[in-house]
């Protein structure tokens, strides 16, 4: 049976990358590699003394490996080095690389192993499609992970209208508010480095055109924005970056969630709306979905795999904790967004 593991390039709340690293390890993963974006200690404390989990601050290896000789000014570029760093080291038969908010599925009765194991051997890389996470119903959830999961959806632009209003249309890309491009499982030995999206011959971007499979057996489950707090501070950071020349490209739906979130973020009814419009659905809405064969409830018992590897207590994975955190570990991001937008996280915080 194949070996895999997981590189991660982290910046979030110790409770969201604890659970990252313990699903994963309960999962199978031989390894779980965390680089992290900035100093974590609560983090580390978690993680200490897990076997097969290694993490590393951001440059601690002096930003060596493939030439590089300085930080990359960009997430996405200390992704790649992370992810291409660890696929050349490992010794390993698949390195998976996906963020913190992002989880690994295997369905119907498989493993990680069984599923990776199968794919054939001309393929160097296979590409595991996204299911973002809805919520259905009221809100605060009892914990971070519940809630169903929306598939890609290629009619949304000649049926969408059957299910969502305008306001949400405009807000989702092929029925998903977050990237549709899904993650990478590459395999090691084939002198590839990994991108955010898929793997490439070429450090510098080149040679995209590596023979893959999709894999029908694995999903991604992508928890983008994890609470309200947490998905008004991303969009506000996207729209804040907006602002310096030649920022990172978005779809023109997720640049319309950030540039009215940013017109917007003053008004806490107004923030709530939005996120209501694009993270939330009703019962009927999530029946017309699911008759559709894009909307699935997966029992991916994310707590009960943290809790397993971790303990019972050391990790609380209910929302307002995770809001509560969110206060520290984005100080500096919500007081440039109180600066620039006139931004109060208090209203949205669950409490």
């Amino acid at each position: 049976m194949d070996t895999w593991g997981v590189a991660a390039l982290v910046d979030e709340p110790a409770a969201l990358v604890a659970a990252f690293v313990a699903y994963h390890l309960d999962l199978g993963a031989s390894e779980v590699h965390i680089l992290l974006d900035r100093p974590n200690p609560e983090a580390q404390d978690l993680l200490a003394g897990l076997p097969g989990v290694f993490v590393s601050q951001a440059g601690a290896d002096g930003w060596a490996f493939n030439g590089v000789t300085r930080a990359p000014p960009r997430h996405l570029g200390r992704q790649k080095y992370h992810a291409s760093r660890v696929l050349a080291e490992t010794s390993l038969d698949w390195i998976v690389h996906c963020d913190a908010d992002e989880f690994v599925l295997p369905l119907g009765g498989e493993t990680v192993a069984g599923v990776l194991s199968a794919v054939r051997k001309g393929a160097s890389w296979a590409k595991i499609h996204v299911a973002e996470r809805v919520h259905c119903g009221d809100l605060p959830a009892p914990h971070l992970f519940t809630g169903a999961f929306r598939n890609r959806w290629p009619e949304f632009g000649t049926e969408g209208g059957e299910v969502y209003n305008d306001i949400t249309r405009a807000l989702l890309n092929n029925g998903l508010c977050g990237h549709q491009l899904g993650k990478s499982a590459t395999r090691s030995g084939r002198d590839l480095f990994i991108g955010v999206h898929r793997p490439m011959r070429e450090y510098g971007g080149g040679g995209t055109d590596v023979p893959h499979d999709g894999l029908s057996q694995m999903q991604l489950l992508h928890f983008d924005g994890i609470t309200q707090l947490h998905y008004t501070l991303k969009m506000l950071r996207r729209a804040i970056k907006a602002r310096v020349k030649a920022p990172p490209k978005h779809s023109p739906a997720r640049e319309l969630q950030f540039s009215v979130l940013a017109e917007g973020a003053s008004d806490p009814v107004m923030t709530s709306a939005l996120f209501y419009a694009a993270k939330v659905i009703t019962e009927k809405q999530a029946d017309l979905l699911e008759d559709k064969g894009v909307l699935s409830w997966y029992d991916h018992r994310i707590p009960a795999r943290v809790e397993r590897i971790l303990g019972t207590g050391r990790v609380d994975l209910s929302p307002a904790a995770f809001d509560r955190a969110l206060l520290t570990h984005e100080a500096w991001l919500i007081g440039k967004a109180r600066e620039l937008y006139g931004f109060d996280p208090e209203p949205l915080m669950v409490r």
